[in-house]
Parts: structure tokens; C-alpha cells; sequence
């Protein structure tokens, strides 16, 4: 590798973990997927039990415990913050990243695991999981993990490694759920068998040398206990709630298998959830598609998960993320060794131009529509000298795309958290010292962070009657337009709150901002938060 390309690669490295770093912590807990994870942790601080997770002071089963414990750990070391509650989820993203280049030098050499790691970093959806609190960073970096303590083991015929890597499916499992051991399962065997060129004899011998006996019971006292635990202690309670979260959602959707929707469904998500590379990779898929034994592992990977998530009939674009790794591999595979020719080489181009220009264009418009500095349109330019200087263009989306989260991450998220003043209501309860036994009634509406900055129960989407006939002292959050009912009433907070659905839907958040910034406060309603003595 030249002077040259180490010294980008380099920069691109710093570039990468100072976007993932900076301002993670700068904004108010999401609402409602963050919500869950972040109030849980502080009620497990509030009422030392680590092992049952509650939220709004009601059982919480719908997902396994491990990212709960994780946030509540590092806010054992640092204290309760939005800080403290996501570096873990910080630090496994870099960690997945970190094993994405490791399993792509360990196939296809150096260049190619770095180049991987560089376009995992930045397909949108992944990078997007890695700002907040939910299962998705943790799966993958213990999905990751698992399967290169795998791939270690086998390629080397070590055990310790393949036992590492049973430890480590515990995890997945103590993430997520146990239909991973299915998942993760199938690309194991699947890859075994292409290995071994779908010879049965062969093919066991290997299957054999995993030793599932001594491997699986681990993995299952590992990833198994909470589940056991919970249903000792809540009995259906739980259990229907859990079934609910995996058989339910995997099963007894009524979506037709064969219906073109259901066919397609995660290769139109790729398409937009893995750019600015998903041009690229399609591009490789159909190169590589007959190459079954040279891509054997990431094939395997791959394709396993696409034909059981399609096959499952709930569907989630989230799902599809521990696949990204895979896809990153290949197409970058695909750049390090391709050298296309006639009229492929402008398809070549094309793939990577789009989603350059997309993103440079996406630069432009925010800054211009929030105002932003005018410092940024010097970041649409950028791509364009990186490829006249480096004659790179496979590299440019990655450059695009990093300019554009680093953009996000110090100046559009900041900015929008005027829009957002879910801490201030905590802090107007806090800085009145209403007691925590009395709850925060919501009028007809319910925003799930509140529990978390209120520190309190709150009563959800109490109609407007229900609250004026309340017990006295009465802690509401009330639309302006209904305050004229409340008389000798204090108000501690007025201001606007999102009102169109979920601010996980971010696209429509922002555009819901981008209206706001010119006057337009449609997507929000105003409402004032009063106490009744």
C-alpha cells in the first residue's frame, strides 16, 4: 500500500470515529424506541432491581435484557445521562466496524477489510442505529463477533475459538432473541456445505469438529436464563408478550408469501438502507452471483438471511442490518478487484456518481433550508476535488456521505433540539420539587420519553374531562387550547411538541423542522405543562 493511500485511509479512519463521537449525547432521548432502554435503566437505579426491566413502572417483555444492562453499566460509571446511556451503543457500532475489516482482511486481504469497514460505516441505516439507544448495534457487533470467532476456529481448526464463539451467540441470543440461533445456525451449515462442495461425508466430518453438544448448552445457559427467570416470576404474563415479539411477528402475519411485496420487500430496504453503496453492491451481486465457492462465507451469510427474513411475515427494514457486513465485504471485492470495460465501465460509474451527487445535493439543501453555516457548502465540493485529486471515485460516496453525517452530528442535530424541549418539562417539575408520587397526566397523548425526564409515572392519554375530575394535586400536560378549563393553576412550561407520529419516521421529523424553520408550526401543537395545588 502507498504513502498515499495510508495517509487517506488514515484520515478517512479519524473522519470516521470523530463523526460516531462527537454530539452523541446531545439530544434528548428519542421517542418511542429510546424511551424504553433509557427510563428502564433509571427505574433499575430508582428501585435496585437489575434484573427485571420495567418501564413506566409496568413489566417490560418485549425484548431480552442485554442492551438494558449495558446502558445501565455505563451509567454505573458515569452517571444517568443521554451520554452515558448510548456510548455503549457508540462503542459496539465502532466495534462492528472494527470486526467487518477484520472478517474482510481475513478473506480477501488488507485493502479490501479496510475498504469494507469504510462502507459499513456509513450505509445510512446502520449509522443512523448507532446515535441512539435499541438492539440493532448490539445484535450486529455480537452477530459480528460470533461469526469471526467461527471463521477463525474453523479456518484454523481451533476449538477455543469456536467455543469463544458459542459464548458469544449466548449474547446474540440475551440481544435479541433465540431465533438467531436458527439464523446464525443456517449460515454455518450452509457455509459447510459449500465448502466442502455439498459432499455429506465431508460436510460432517467439519460439522462434527464444532462440537455442538459441549457448544450448545453454553450458548443456552448464556442466552436462556432471563427467559426462564421471567417466566418463573410473571408466568403467561410474559410469555404471551414474548411470543407475541417472535412467533407472532415471524408467523401469523397474513401477508401472502408469494405476493410481490412480500418477494421484494428487503432489496427495495437495501436499496435505501445501504447506500450510498447499494448500487455498488447490486452491481457486485450480479458480477460475483455464479462465484459460489470463492464467496462462499459471505454468501452463505447473505443469502441465509435474506431467504429467512423474507420467508418470516413480519417485516422490519432493521432486520436486515447484520447482513451489511456481508454486502460490505463483497462490494468492496468488488471495487479492489473489478476493472470494468465498454459500456460497464460507465454502469460502473454511475453506481457510485448517484449516491455522491445525492448526497452532496442532501448537503446543500440542509444547509440552506436550516441555515446552517455557510462554512458547509465548501463539504459539496469536496467529493468532487477528492475524485479530480485521487482519480477515485469508488471511494467518493464514502466521502460524501461522512460530510454529510458530520454535518448532522455538530450542527443540524443540535439545531433541532429547539424543537424537542422534553428535558426543559423535567426540569420545570425538578426546579418546583413536585414530589415524585404525584404522576404527569398526558391529555390525549402520550410521549414516551416523559417518564424518563419527569421521573415520575405518567398517566397516558387521559381525556380532558378525566383530568379536570382528578385528585387534587393534579400535574398535567395540557393543549393550550384547553387551558381555559383549568382555573389557579400554575404553569412550569409552555412550547411546542411534535405532533405527526414518531420521531423514529426521522425523514418526516426533519421535513416537520424544515417547515417549522419558515414560520409553519402545522406538524406541532402547543401545550402547557400546570400544577393544581
Amino acid at each position: 500500500m502507498s504513502n498515499i493511500e495510508k495517509y487517506k485511509y488514515s484520515l478517512f479512519i479519524f473522519v470516521l470515529v470523530f463523526t460516531y463521537t462527537w454530539n452523541f449525547w446531545i439530544n434528548d432521548i428519542w421517542i418511542p424506541n429510546e424511551s424504553f432502554y433509557a427510563e428502564a435503566v433509571r427505574e433499575m437505579f430508582e428501585s435496585g432491581n437489575f434484573i427485571d426491566i420495567y418501564y413506566n413502572y409496568e413489566p417490560r417483555f418485549n425484548k431480552p435484557p442485554l442492551t438494558y444492562y449495558l446502558s445501565a453499566l455505563s451509567c454505573f460509571i458515569f452517571g444517568i445521562s443521554e451520554f452515558a446511556i448510548r456510548l455503549p451503543i457508540v462503542l459496539m457500532a465502532l466495534g462492528s466496524v472494527f470486526l467487518t475489516f477484520l472478517i474482510g482482511r481475513r478473506l480477501y486481504g488488507f485493502k479490501v477489510g479496510i475498504i469494507s469497514a469504510f462502507i459499513m460505516s456509513v450505509s445510512l441505516q446502520f449509522i443512523g442505529n448507532s446515535r441512539y439507544v435499541s438492539p440493532e448495534v448490539p445484535l450486529t457487533f455480537f452477530f459480528l463477533l460470533t461469526l469471526y470467532l467461527f471463521l477463525i476456529g474453523y479456518k484454523e481448526k481451533n476449538f477455543k475459538y469456536i467455543l469463544l464463539s458459542y459464548i458469544s451467540l449466548g449474547l446474540v441470543v440475551l440481544t435479541k432473541g433465540f431465533p438467531y440461533i436458527f439464523v446464525i445456525g443456517a449460515i454455518v451449515i450452509f457455509y459447510l456445505l459449500i465448502e466442502n462442495n455439498f459432499n455429506l461425508k465431508n460436510f460432517w466430518k467439519d460439522f462434527l469438529f464444532l462440537k455442538i453438544w459441549i457448544g450448545l448448552p453454553i450458548t443456552i445457559a448464556i442466552g436462556f436464563w432471563w427467559y426462564i427467570y421471567e417466566y418463573l416470576k410473571f408466568g403467561d404474563s410474559f410469555w404471551n408478550v414474548y411470543y407475541k415479539e417472535t412467533f407472532g411477528r415471524a408467523l401469523n402475519k397474513p401477508t401472502p408469501f408469494f405476493s410481490i411485496k412480500n418477494l421484494t420487500y428487503y432489496w427495495i430496504v437495501i436499496l435505501w438502507a445501504f447506500l450510498p453503496f447499494s448500487l455498488a453492491f447490486y452491481f457486485a451481486l450480479i458480477k460475483y452471483f455464479k462465484q459460489l465457492k470463492t464467496f462462499s462465507f459471505i454468501f452463505a451469510w447473505f443469502w441465509i438471511m435474506i431467504i429467512i427474513f423474507t420467508i418470516a411475515k413480519g417485516k422490519l427494514p432493521t432486520y436486515i442490518i447484520q447482513a451489511f457486513p456481508a454486502m460490505s465485504i463483497l462490494t468492496a471485492y468488488f471495487i479492489v478487484n473489478y476493472k470494468p470495460e465498454n459500456l460497464k465501465k460507465y454502469l460502473y460509474y454511475l453506481s457510485f456518481l448517484i449516491p455522491t451527487f445525492l448526497f452532496m445535493a442532501a448537503i446543500g439543501y440542509l444547509v440552506y433550508v436550516l441555515h446552517l453555516d455557510y462554512f458547509y457548502y465548501i463539504f459539496v465540493v469536496f467529493p468532487l476535488l477528492y475524485i479530480v485529486r485521487y482519480k477515485d471515485i469508488a471511494l467518493a460516496p464514502f466521502l460524501a456521505s461522512i460530510l454529510l453525517f458530520l454535518m448532522f452530528s455538530i450542527s443540524v442535530l443540535p439545531k433541532i433540539e429547539k424543537y424537542r424541549p422534553y428535558d426543559k418539562i423535567g426540569k420545570a417539575i425538578e426546579d418546583n420539587l413536585i414530589h415524585p408520587s404525584i404522576p404527569l397526566i398526558i391529555e390525549n397523548k402520550f410521549f414516551h420519553n416523559l417518564p424518563f425526564y419527569a421521573k415520575r409515572k405518567v398517566l397516558r392519554d387521559y381525556p380532558l374531562n378525566k383530568i379536570l375530575k382528578a385528585k387534587k394535586p393534579i400535574l398535567a400536560l395540557v393543549l393550550e387550547k384547553d387551558y381555559k378549563y383549568f382555573k389557579n393553576t400554575d404553569v412550569l412550561w409552555e412550547g411546542y411538541l411534535y405532533n405527526k407520529g414518531s420521531e423514529s419516521q426521522f425523514m418526516k421529523f426533519l421535513k416537520a423542522v424544515i417547515k417549522a424553520e419558515k414560520g409553519d408550526y402545522s406538524d406541532f401543537r402547543k401545550w402547557k405543562l400546570i400544577y393544581m395545588r
